[in-house]
């Protein structure tokens, strides 16, 4: 009896190995397309690229890529193109931030305080994200147009002023601030569904309470609200620094990087350096200054509106 146990305790135990592979070789088989497609299209680039990173090559000059290590990164910083890059895209990145996030924000809390007609909001900002970036730049170049456009219009009736004709995307003052604003009109509408949803996951008795020891809207706002959407931020702030930094269709469309080099962004100048001077060494280096820049500062938002602040709060 016991040895009839024996056999078929393992025989049980050789099926649960069989179909315990059979799994693990379906889990594989659904995941290799997946897998192959990172390793190709993801992983392979972004080594390769680093690779580059560390070498001197200019593609159909170089016969292959000669080592300089981090002499090329130490380069960058006296390459006046690159440091004018950065400047407009330090810039860029402020103003764009500050729009973006705040005008989100705002727009989300005061959407959220109606009791019709929210989906309708949702819906009108949520709108400009599904238009591409290049048709929003070419959009904005005829709104800002010197002499047909509609801020130029406007601003002839009220000054009076029939030869008013500026040209924004022109001037070297106002041609990164009109890219700032056209970038910010089509994406605030991403983070704003995103504090939406957290402003409707804020426990109403928590406010309802707050009414009832006399606090007015804005106490509200700043020790209910703002404290429980703090994970929400800590998404919206990382999403829309990185659209901060990698700019690079609205430039190429609208102003290639022009008046002279004022509107050069970091990725507008990487793309320069690899498919116009065909300078891959120099490009990826800009590339990764780039990554290393968001890491950095996305660590930054992490300790500013870090999870553990939002539960206390």
């Amino acid at each position: 009896m016991s040895t009839v146990n024996h056999e078929e305790l393992t025989e049980l135990k050789r099926l649960k190995r069989q179909r315990k592979l059979r799994e693990d070789i379906n889990l594989f088989l659904f995941l290799l397309p997946a897998m192959v497609f990172v390793l190709i299209f993801i992983a392979f680039p972004v080594v390769y690229s680093g690779y580059l990173s560390l070498t001197k090559y200019k593609f159909g000059i170089d016969p292959v890529p000669k080592f300089i290590f981090f002499r090329g990164y130490i380069e960058r910083f006296h390459d006046d193109f690159f440091l004018t890059s950065l400047k407009n895209q330090a810039i860029f990145a402020v103003l764009y931030f500050s729009i973006t996030f705040l005008a989100s924000l705002i727009l989300a809390i005061l959407i959220n305080e109606l009791t019709h007609g929210v989906q309708v909001f949702q819906v009108i900002f949520y709108l400009p994200m599904i238009i591409p970036m290049s048709l929003v730049g070419i959009t904005f170049a005829w709104l800002l147009s010197p002499i047909n456009g509609f801020a130029n219009i406007i601003i002839r009736n009220v000054t009076h002023n029939p030869r008013f004709m500026f040209d924004w995307y022109q001037e070297p003052q106002t041609a990164l601030v009109g890219l700032i604003i056209a970038r910010s009109w089509k994406m605030v509408g991403f983070t704003l569904i995103i504090f939406i949803a957290g402003l409707k996951g804020i426990n109403k008795s928590l406010r309802e309470a707050a009414k009832v020891d006399g606090s007015t809207f804005w106490q509200e706002v700043k020790w209910i609200i703002i404290p429980n959407l703090k994970p929400y931020m800590l998404i919206s702030s990382i999403w829309i620094l990185i659209n901060s930094l990698k700019v690079f269709d609205l430039v190429k469309v609208v102003t290639e990087g022009g008046p002279g080099i004022r509107t050069y962004t970091l990725y507008y100048y990487a793309w320069k350096l690899a498919f116009e001077r065909m300078d891959f060494g120099q490009a990826s280096q800009v590339s990764y200054i780039t990554a290393a820049i968001i890491l950095i500062l996305a660590a930054v938002l992490n300790l500013i509106f870090r999870p553990e602040t939002a539960e206390k709060g």
